[in-house]
């Protein structure tokens, strides 16, 4: 039976195999912190929730019961994940788009460096006001 999952995926710059944090709300009414998305000779893979005992030893503090809800879960980690970096490639996509465009700021500083001609005067200016 399928549940509905919603995640929240927060991408990191790569810190060894550790590649992004996340977190499920199961239903809409039962959230889970803590998830690792991590990079690994066969792709990427889940790590569960955990936390270290007084030995150092890491626990998971929860885990999938049956293998189909391990399943729904990790895939549903996974294309978050996919979707996280595609949106934050869009966006870097946009933002390097804007920082090419020139900006009037930027042309009023290369501009005020250049040498400033005067402007021609009208030839009527010169001979005084006209009556």
């Amino acid at each position: 039976m399928p549940f509905k999952l919603d995640v929240r995926v927060r991408p990191i710059a790569p810190m060894g195999n550790l590649l992004a944090y996340a977190n499920v709300t199961i239903g809409g009414c039962f959230k889970i912190d803590g998830f690792r998305i991590c990079s690994g000779e066969k792709g990427l893979y889940v790590n569960m929730p955990s936390t270290q005992d007084n030995k150092g030893n890491w626990r998971d503090v929860c885990w999938p019961v049956t293998a189909d809800f391990r399943r729904q879960l990790n895939e549903a980690l996974i294309e978050g994940y996919g979707a996280a970096i595609e949106s934050l490639q869009a966006t870097l996509d946009a933002t390097k788009g804007a920082a090419e465009k020139p900006s009037l700021t930027g042309a009023l500083k290369e501009n005020a460096g250049k040498e400033k001609s005067q402007p021609v005067k009208a030839a009527a200016a010169k001979d005084g006001p006209s009556r």
